[in-house]
């Protein structure tokens, strides 16, 4: 699949050391968080209130009759559009987890030109990538992406873009306020095809999938 690059604006590594423990930190502190929003559903579910004792519990009002309501439209992300042929997709870090894209699923159409524009417009110094991986690759590229940490110097060079043929698209890495252009085109096999930051520490959060119908 032809790809083609657009860079905006340059920048150092600075900050890559950091952003391995910073990456881990939001990890760790997203997992924990969405733990404790589980656990506090079940308990608000079954919890140990009594029931009322049905001698005393009072007499349940008649049911009003529900007004019907219209289902609200269910509008497409306004950083992605379609112009001239081709899908142009925004993608920014989310505003309420920096370790997450603010568009996690995006379609497109077998061999349609795509253009994707990662923009890492975030308050928080992290790094961030976005590459494309394809059909079934998700586990495959998690696992590269980890296993970066172990060769800091060797990968961040690279972008810490894993190799291999699983890889079909990527922006270089990017720091703080830089952004990235990459053109394309969509496989022409239907499928799921997902895309992630390979920076070690952020895969398992920051993902999301390109449907190509």
């Amino acid at each position: 699949m032809d790809t083609h690059h657009d860079s905006h604006e340059g920048g150092g590594s600075f900050w890559s050391a950091a952003n391995v423990f910073i990456g881990l930190a939001f990890a760790l502190f997203s997992l924990c968080a969405g733990t404790v929003l589980i656990g506090g559903g079940l308990m608000n579910a079954f919890g140990s209130k009594k029931a009322p004792d049905a001698a005393h519990a009072p007499a349940a009002a008649a049911p009003a009759a529900a007004a019907p309501t219209a289902a609200a439209p269910t509008a497409a992300p306004s950083s992605v559009k379609e112009e001239g042929g081709a899908v142009l997709v925004t993608l920014k870090p989310g505003a309420a987890n920096p370790m997450s894209f603010d568009v996690t699923s995006f379609t497109v159409k077998a061999g349609q030109p795509v253009k994707v524009t990662f923009d890492n417009d975030s308050m928080t110094p992290l790094q961030h990538n976005w590459v494309l991986g394809a059909a079934g690759s998700k586990d495959r590229l998690i696992a590269a992406a980890n296993g970066m940490m172990a060769e800091m110097t060797k990968w961040m060079p690279r972008g810490f873009v894993p190799d291999g043929p699983d890889v079909l698209a990527h922006t270089k890495l990017l720091n703080a306020k830089e952004k990235e252009t990459v053109e394309f085109t969509a496989p022409k096999e239907k499928g799921d095809y997902p895309y992630l930051c390979t920076f070690p520490g952020h895969s398992m959060i920051m993902q999301g999938t390109m449907k190509v119908e």
